[in-house]
């Protein structure tokens, strides 16, 4: 849950790329999830624990 790579508008013109990431509600929610698993990391790291930082985040994009 904490790494993500994708491509919006692959092979579509710069100007419209904007607009093809702003209708990707699946990527946005994917992308929501690397940032909240982060921040969950950074918390678990400062309690001094090794829980799963992903734990009970839902895979928006199942595949």
């Amino acid at each position: 849950m904490a790494e993500l790579d994708g491509y919006i508008g692959y092979m579509q013109p710069y100007a419209t790329s904007h607009q093809a990431l702003d209708e990707d509600v699946v990527f946005q929610q994917e992308v929501l999830n690397v940032a909240r698993a982060l921040g969950r990391a950074v918390q678990l790291h400062r309690a001094g624990k090794l829980d799963n930082p992903g734990a009970g985040l839902l895979d928006p994009a199942q595949k």
